[in-house]
């Protein structure tokens, strides 16, 4: 199929998907940290943990600045500059989650829910051009005549 290169940005659809599915690795990374440095228990009534307490709230600050550059690679620069040893962390579980990354799965998913999606939009258009029909009265129409006019 042909698909415009202006279309998204000058990049194929492929490209586009590995960007923003490097960015969602990005953020299940930080989430999965984020996790480990609260440990078990969560955070502690003070709102803050007992391990490893300077990690922890400079990925909890990162984490109120929203994710730019392809695939969060801004952010986790800028996560780097601040905290070199968390950003490489981050860059550690962002590659491991690669292997455990349902890809089969989520191309059933896309293919099933689009399908799905797309018979539910057919339908509901039906019937509202079956309404619409149901409701005009009697000889009113596309079958009137210019005379009638």
């Amino acid at each position: 199929m042909f698909i415009p290169s202006d279309s998204l940005g000058g990049l194929s659809p492929e490209r586009k998907a590995a960007v923003a599915m490097r960015g969602l690795f990005t953020f299940v990374a930080a989430r999965v940290v984020l996790a480990q440095l609260q440990g078990p228990a969560g955070p502690t009534p003070t709102g803050h943990t007992s391990y490893n307490q300077q990690q922890y709230l400079d990925l909890v600050e990162s984490l109120d600045t929203p994710m730019k550059g392809e695939g969060g690679d801004e952010w986790l620069s800028a996560l780097m500059r601040k905290n070199h040893a968390l950003a490489l962390r981050l860059m550690e579980v962002r590659e491991a989650y690669l292997e455990e990354f349902e890809w089969a799965k989520v191309a059933e998913m896309a293919s099933r829910e689009t399908r799905e999606s797309n018979t539910r939009l057919m339908r509901a258009s039906a019937m509202a051009s079956l309404n619409a029909t149901a409701a005009e009265p009697q000889g009113s129409g596309a079958s009137r005549s210019m005379d009638d006019a």
